[in-house]
């Protein structure tokens, strides 16, 4: 198994998908191979190695980010920005950690999430913004004395390159606890 396993890696890396074996077990496993590997590029887990790459979108790079909050966030204004410190994923290097502003790489449809948890009796109001624009909304508030209240909300949007999204609170006073407030997303 292993010995097959090393000549099946040699083969890809020498660019010699399309040559033919003689042994029958190894050509069996291969193409057992090329079906795996076509259902894995139609849902877009690999990259096609084996193939004309000049065909290939060139235009299409992974943009993936998440970010948590590194301290509690008391008291934050209307309209402030949440700054996200400890950054965990950063593909396409999009995000700015120093900001909280996220300036997207390449234009597409972009599926981003945030998380926010409150405080006993405490609320927290929170918006995607998107070119200075609020465009979606999370409102969260526990009356609670004895619990944390965990919200969260999706939301897909269709950008183009250089546009700035970051989330902000467009209602004070905002309570956020620290590293289970996140943000996350990426490009479809």
């Amino acid at each position: 198994m292993l010995l097959t396993f090393a000549i099946l890696m040699i083969t890809i890396q020498c660019g010699s998908c399309e040559k033919v074996t003689p042994n029958p077990g190894l050509k069996l496993f291969r193409e057992d191979y090329k079906s795996v590997e076509e259902t894995c590029l139609a849902v877009g887990f690999v990259r096609n190695n084996c193939r004309n790459t000049a065909k290939t979108n060139t235009n299409h790079r992974v943009v993936a980010f998440d970010v948590r909050l590194k301290d509690h966030q008391r008291n934050l204004a209307e309209n402030a920005r949440v700054v996200f410190e400890t950054v965990d994923l950063n593909e396409g290097f999009g995000y700015d950690a120093s900001t909280g502003i996220f300036t997207t790489p390449s234009s597409g449809i972009y599926v981003l999430d945030w998380t926010t948890v409150t405080f006993p009796i405490q609320a927290s109001y929170t918006s995607l913004v998107v070119n200075d624009q609020f465009k979606s909304w999370n409102y969260c508030r526990d009356v609670n004395p004895k619990t944390y209240l965990l919200c969260n909300k999706m939301t897909v949007v269709k950008l183009k390159k250089g546009d700035k999204f970051w989330i902000g609170v467009f209602l004070r006073p905002t309570n956020l606890h620290n590293q289970y407030t996140s943000f996350s997303g990426y490009k479809l």
